[in-house]
């Protein structure tokens, strides 16, 4: 592995760990030897990629990433607002935009409906893959040898409904490349559900759009809700986005 490997790597395991992982942690889980990974997470410290977050030990990400997330952010949040609020407007429900992030999924964006029920989701909340229609359907892009080197080892059960074995989990991607739909009958939350779509920008990034709502009223509505997003998927001129996105950026 070249040393941007390595640091990338590194990058994501300090990510998703979120302050709690030593150097001996970050060695155990990207298998490199702690020297190499002392030495690198030097490097990343001093241009402040990274943070130490206690005395003993324990890393997060610093500010020198945050450029980046200003800038991916303006990319994918700010063009897509407008796409979200006229769905969220068409089905009464709430919405989200989501991304990969490492290991993980997270809500980049979400517009809520005011009439129906409150946010059960947070911007910023990561999710993970294989328990989520947002995480299905990114995942969905891979291939299957990929999907299987991304997934852990064992698969949690966040709910009776949560899918836990991975070659039936392989097989419902199969069934969401089919369309470009994912659904979450209750796997991640019980009395929730949820369907998504992936698009992707003209950067090649893949970005999950999200229709929520509770079960009840989900199961009467779905039809509904796959219909406006399979009419999405063909309607949103991601160029345009990006263009637009652009065009509010500070550094342009």
């Amino acid at each position: 592995m070249s040393i941007f490997g390595r640091a990338t790597t590194l990058l994501n395991i300090v990510a998703e760990g979120r302050g709690q992982l030593s150097l001996t942690d970050l060695s155990q889980r990207s298998g490199l030897p702690r020297s190499s990974v002392h030495r690198i997470i030097q490097e990343l410290e001093r241009e402040c990629f990274v943070i130490r977050t206690s005395p003993a030990g324990g890393y997060s990400l610093g500010p020198g990433v945050l450029k980046f997330g200003m800038n991916s952010h303006l990319q994918l949040v700010a063009g897509m607002r407008p796409v979200l609020t006229s769905l969220a407007r068409a089905v009464n429900e709430n919405v989200e935009l989501a991304i990969f992030s490492g290991r993980e999924v997270v809500v980049v964006d979400q517009v809520s409906s005011t009439a129906r029920m409150h946010a059960v989701t947070q911007v910023g909340k990561s999710f993970s893959l294989h328990g989520s229609c947002i995480g299905k359907v990114l995942l969905a892009q891979l291939p299957d040898w990929k999907v299987r080197e991304v997934l852990p080892e064992i698969l949690t059960a966040h709910t009776n409904k949560t899918i836990t074995d991975i070659d039936q989990f392989i097989a419902e991607l199969a069934e969401v490349r089919a369309n470009n739909l994912a659904f979450d009958r209750e796997e991640r939350d019980v009395g929730i559900s949820a369907v998504a779509t992936c698009i992707q920008n003209s950067a090649g990034v893949s970005q999950a759009v999200a229709i929520v709502a509770p079960t009840e009223r989900f199961d009467v509505l779905s039809k509904l809700f796959v219909e406006r997003l399979t009419r999405l998927q063909g309607s949103v001129d991601t160029r345009s986005i990006l263009f637009e996105a652009r065009a509010v950026s500070p550094a342009s």
